[in-house]
């Protein structure tokens, strides 16, 4: 399936699926006619449609390194030279600086990499919210940065138990079984780390069984730490599992948020207001 000339898949995209994306964004350039056009102006046509053209692709594909290098490059030759290709004395600023926002000393530009980070995470998201659909059930590949955002991003109310991962999720006071039982959680296989619900593995201790491996005496303490936790969790098949995203003033996921998240934390480009 195409979808805005690239193909709509569940695995990684090749060089020639990617290439027509990278093709439609440089072919927006020659009517522009840059040499009429301030910086600044240039900067709004970058991050209002250069940019805007990659939202529905980022977020249902995933693009390679290579393919984020290739769009920045159109951007940044449009930026500082008006054209599809420039040098490195045209540029007047590291690129990473003009990729931050304004408040931070940038010109508001969004940096690919996170962009794609931020848009992605709707999908565990929303799987999560929603897992009655359809496409819920489809085999979405969730790579370490975007699994990192959500596991810092998302707390879980318990209720039935039935929509929240037992090793993964933050449902014990807002905190994984991973934060406070590290060497358990690093003896259980992947396959259980994303399968194994809260309501399945407390049923009979299940979660026991999820344990392979040998077990020090420094895991056994933190072994018999959980034994003391989990018979305090009351589960209640009446009242489904609450998510909520820690980062929004409603609780719910939005791309803007997920973003600004991952810039948290960074230093001010400080001779900003000269340039």
């Amino acid at each position: 399936m195409q979808i805005f000339g690239a193909a709509l898949t569940i695995k990684k995209l090749t060089k020639t699926q990617v290439q027509p994306i990278i093709d439609k964004i440089a072919d927006q350039l020659p009517g522009w006619k840059a040499d009429l056009m301030t910086c600044a102006g240039r900067v709004v046509q970058v991050q209002y449609v250069l940019t805007r053209i990659l939202i529905y692709v980022a977020m249902a594909t995933d693009l390679s390194p290579w393919a984020l290098k290739a769009i920045d490059k159109i951007r940044r030759a449009f930026l500082w030279r008006g054209r599809k290709e420039a040098k490195g004395g045209h540029c007047l600023i590291a690129w990473p600086k003009v990729c931050r926002s304004c408040e931070l000393g940038g010109f508001g530009i969004p940096d690919l990499k996170a962009l794609c980070i931020a848009l992605k995470a709707r999908w565990p998201w929303l799987k999560r919210r929603e897992p009655s659909k359809l496409w819920a059930n489809l085999p979405f590949q969730v790579n370490k940065e975007i699994d990192a955002l959500i596991s810092v991003a998302v707390v879980t109310e318990i209720g039935n138990g039935t929509n929240t991962l037992f090793w993964k999720d933050k449902w014990i006071n807002g905190r994984r079984i991973q934060d406070f039982a590290p060497l358990i959680f690093a003896l259980v296989p992947k396959r259980r780390l994303i399968r194994r619900t809260v309501a399945k593995a407390l049923v009979g201790e299940n979660w026991t069984e999820d344990i392979q491996g040998e077990i020090d005496a420094t895991a056994l303490s933190q072994y018999l730490n959980l034994w003391d936790i989990l018979p305090e969790v009351e589960l209640n098949e009446e009242i489904p599992d609450k998510h909520v995203w820690r980062f929004s003033a409603s609780g719910s996921y939005s791309a803007k948020s997920a973003y600004d998240m991952l810039f948290q934390g960074a230093i001010i480009f400080e001779p900003y207001e000269r340039i």
